[in-house]
């Protein structure tokens, strides 16, 4: 018998056919990570009526004990599998694992396949163009719950269900800034400048810029400190050069270093922004993170990786072990949607170690390319759907926007929400 609080006046007893790791880290994020709700876990075999404190509430999950139980979930067994062997379950309008029984979902199934992105382990449907995971190929992909942060709902109403009061944590927006190319026209020059700007056709533009006739486009950093505060802002600096998908302008640029200990000194989070190649390369995520550390002064938590690049689980671990303790990666890269579940932080969980890592997952709601270069008019009633989705749950909604892109960021959908404009 797994116990926690039990002195508290209303809480769950989890009434259990068996007790995994898993199940323990899932029902840890749902009863205490994310919503404070004391709660024990029972295997039938254990089970005595003097299990149940006065006012708790009784789950059967998989027990088999029905008569006494305030909610019966569908079981599905899938909490009870060990391994990563790739699983495609069933699905309906409010996430995977529906089932038959007093709620809709096996939840715990449905919350340790998503939060922990199990269908990555062993990924069967190709990559696409950068080397990333093919979620568009997914039969799942256009399933109208990621849409919500449906794992998280369906909580709120498990919860509701059982007559289990639970604060919503607080609500809280945010930008997440990727500096790809700071100063792209005035802080580099070369033969790639000149063919750039033939190519574009703005080479007239850039000489201007060189001239100091006319402002760098990309030299946004004043534009967005003035338009947002530290409160909802992050910024992420891509320091390489190494590949021709990393930044145009070199990381030892004098500018880029006073670029980040401007925005250190007025308050705002600094993370990395991890090379193109650094998730095949991990020393060069160790050389990048102390890059910044040293133009920051300070140690470097956060980041999100370029062109949203990683392997699951080999570079959430390499994030670790380079110190960082927040990553902000996890955002479907061709639409937006909640890729997590949730608008909360998910601990990381190797799935083939059984074992949590001190890493903070968040999952972004929407890049800015999902839009920018299909549908741009539909940004502004998409964050403000964001928003409201993420206004009514609680928690963080955060927003992949890059500092070349500044001009398609609708302000006004932020003060509406008591932004800075």
């Amino acid at each position: 018998m797994s116990q926690h609080d039990s002195t508290a006046d209303v809480g769950l007893v989890w009434r259990v056919r068996t007790d995994t790791p898993r199940l323990r880290y899932i029902l840890h994020v749902l009863c205490e990570h994310w919503v404070k709700v004391p709660y024990r876990v029972v295997c039938v075999g254990d089970w005595r009526p003097d299990c149940v404190p006065t006012g708790w509430r009784v789950v059967d999950y998989g027990g088999g004990d029905f008569q006494s139980a305030d909610v019966i979930l569908p079981y599905s067994g899938f909490i009870e599998w060990s391994g990563t062997e790739f699983f495609l379950p069933t699905w309906n309008e409010g996430g995977f694992f529906p089932g038959e029984g007093g709620f809709g979902w096996d939840l715990p199934a449905m919350a340790f396949y998503t939060i922990t992105a199990y269908p990555l382990y062993q990924w069967p449907y190709g990559y696409d163009e950068w080397g990333n995971y093919a979620w568009h190929q997914a039969p799942f992909y256009e399933a109208a719950f990621w849409r919500e942060p449906f794992v998280l709902l369906r909580w709120y109403e498990l919860l509701e269900k059982l007559e289990v009061a639970f604060p919503k944590p607080p609500f809280h927006w945010e930008i997440g800034w990727d500096i790809d190319h700071l100063y792209l026209w005035k802080g580099r020059s070369g033969l790639r400048w000149w063919l750039g700007g033939l190519r574009h056709g703005d080479l007239r533009e850039r000489l201007k810029v060189r001239l100091g006739a006319l402002p760098d486009p990309y030299d946004t950093i004043h534009a967005i400190v003035g338009r947002f505060s530290p409160e909802h802002s992050r910024f992420f600096f891509l320091l390489s050069s190494q590949h021709p998908r990393d930044s145009l302008v070199s990381p030892f640029h004098p500018a880029l270093r006073k670029a980040v200990r401007f925005l250190v000194e007025q308050g705002y989070p600094v993370g990395i922004h991890p090379s193109f190649t650094s998730r095949d390369v991990p020393s060069r995520l160790r050389r990048e993170v102390a890059r910044l550390e040293d133009f920051t002064g300070q140690p470097v938590r956060q980041s999100r990786q370029h062109y949203l690049r990683y392997w699951m689980p080999q570079t959430f671990q390499h994030l670790t072990e380079a110190g960082i303790s927040e990553d902000f990666t996890l955002a479907f890269p061709k639409r937006s949607g909640f890729l997590l579940g949730t608008t909360l932080s998910v601990p990381f969980y190797r799935v083939d170690m059984e074992k949590v890592f001190p890493l903070y997952l968040w999952g972004p709601a929407l890049m800015d390319r999902a839009y920018i270069d299909t549908a741009p008019h539909e940004i502004p009633s998409e964050i403000r759907r964001l928003l409201q989705i993420t206004q009514a749950t609680g928690g963080r909604l955060h927003l992949i926007w890059h500092n070349s892109t500044l001009s398609y960021l609708p302000m006004d959908v932020f003060v509406e929400v008591g932004g800075r404009s």
